[in-house]
C-alpha cells in the first residue's frame, strides 16, 4: 500500500501531540491514571534508546512496571528482556509485532524507540488503542504524518510526549527563561548547527534477511524493497524509505533551542541549499549538507547548518545553538 493509503487506513480518525518540556514524573502519572495505580509500560525498540528508557522507567519502579518489550530483532529483544529483568526484578513479555502488544489490556503507555518510519504510525495505532505515547524524535516520518499524529492526540486526548530531552535540561530552562526576561535584550536571531564526521557508507549488498530479523515488520508502513546487509544499526538514518537524515536527526534538538528562545511557532519563508555533496557515489540517499533560513514573523530568523559529513568545527564546537539578541548573545548546547 501507498504510505499515505496504509495511515488513513489504519488512522481513520484524526489529532496533535503535545511536547512536554520535562520527563513525564511519578505525579503526572498518577493523574493520568489514578493515584493507586501502577503504570504498565511496552517499550518499542530494544537499541540505541532503551537504556536511556530504562533507566528513566527503573527509577520509577515503586509505580511503574515494563509488561512488554519488543524489537524485530530477536537477540536485542532477548537482551532487551534480560536487562529489564536486572532493573525492575520482574521479566517482561517479549513480542516482536507491536501490534499485538497494542491490543493488550496490560498495557498503558507505550515508549517509541523505532526508526522514523514507524514514530507517527507507531504513536497513533497505539492511541487508537487507548494507549498513552512517548516517542523519540522526530514524532514523524514527514509532515502529513505529524498532522495526522495531532488530530489523533485531540481526537483522545491522551498523554504524547516527543522527546525533547534538551528542554528538560535545567540549563536550557534557566537560560531560555533569562532570555526571555531581556538578558540579551531583543532575541531577534538563532543559528542551530551541527557538525559530524559520518564517512562513506560500505557497498550496498542485496541479501537475503538474517534469521534473527523480521524485515517486513521493520520495513512496516515504508515502501517494500529488498534487504541490504548496511541498513541495520544506525544507516537506515540515510535512507528516504526510513529516515529523516539530520534535519529530522539532530537538528529536531538544537531547532527547538532556537525556536524556544525566539518564541516562535511557524515560519513564512523558508530558504534551503541541501544536496548531497559529499562521497557522491556511497549508497547514502539522502541530502548533506543542509543549510537552511527561516523567516519568521517580527523580524525573526532562525538558521539551520547541518553538515553531517564535512566535519568542519564552524562554531569551535560539534553542535549547539546561537541566540542574537539586541545586547548580547548566547551560547548554549548540552554542556550547559
Amino acid at each position: 500500500m501507498k504510505r499515505r493509503k496504509f495511515i488513513k487506513t489504519t488512522a481513520a480518525g484524526v489529532a496533535a501531540y503535545t511536547i512536554a518540556t520535562s520527563p513525564i514524573t511519578a505525579r503526572s502519572y498518577a493523574r493520568i491514571v489514578g493515584a493507586n495505580d501502577r503504570i504498565r509500560c511496552a517499550i518499542l525498540g530494544c537499541y540505541r534508546r532503551f537504556p536511556g528508557l530504562l533507566a528513566g522507567l527503573a527509577a520509577q519502579k515503586g509505580s511503574v512496571d515494563i509488561t512488554y518489550v519488543s524489537d524485530v530483532d530477536a537477540r536485542r529483544q532477548k537482551k532487551g528482556a534480560l536487562q529489564v529483568k536486572a532493573k525492575m526484578g520482574i521479566a517482561p513479555k517479549q513480542e516482536k509485532d507491536m501490534r499485538i502488544i497494542f491490543a493488550q489490556p496490560d498495557v498503558d503507555a507505550v515508549f517509541h524507540a523505532t526508526p522514523d518510519h514507524w514514530h507517527a504510525v507507531g504513536s497513533i495505532m497505539s492511541m487508537q488503542a487507548g494507549k498513552h505515547v512517548y516517542v523519540e524524535k522526530p514524532c514523524s516520518h514527514n509532515p502529513y504524518e505529524d498532522e495526522l499524529l495531532m488530530d489523533w492526540q485531540k481526537k483522545t486526548g491522551l498523554v504524547v510526549q516527543m522527546g525533547a530531552q534538551q528542554r528538560s535540561s535545567p540549563e536550557s530552562i534557566e537560560i531560555i527563561k533569562d532570555i526571555h526576561d531581556g538578558i540579551i535584550g531583543e532575541a531577534y536571531q538563532a543559528t542551530a548547527f551541527y557538525s559530524n564526521r559520518r564517512g562513506r557508507l560500505p557497498k550496498a549488498n542485496i541479501i537475503p534477511p538474517p534469521s534473527y530479523l523480521d524485515w517486513d515488520l521493520f520495513q512496516g508502513p515504508a515502501p517494500r524493497t529488498d534487504f541490504i546487509d548496511i541498513v541495520g544499526d544506525y544507516n537506515w538514518h540515510w535512507f528516504w524509505r526510513w529516515g529523516t537524515a539530520e534535519t529530522g536527526n539532530n537538528a529536531t534538538h538544537e531547532l527547538d533551542i532556537g525556536r524556544w528562545a525566539l518564541q516562535v511557532t511557524y515560519p513564512q519563508r523558508v530558504y534551503v541549499n541541501a544536496g548531497k555533496y559529499h562521497f557522491k557515489d556511497d549508497a547514502w540517499t539522502l541530502y548533506d549538507p543542509l543549510a537552511a533560513t527561516m523567516v519568521f514573523p517580527c523580524d525573526k530568523t532562525i538558521k539551520w547548518d547541518g553538515k553531517s559529513r564535512s566535519g568542519h568545527s564552524t562554531y569551535g564546537a560539534g553542535r549547539g545553538t546561537i541566540i542574537y539578541g539586541s545586547e548580547g548573545s548566547v551560547y548554549v548546547d548540552r554542556n550547559g
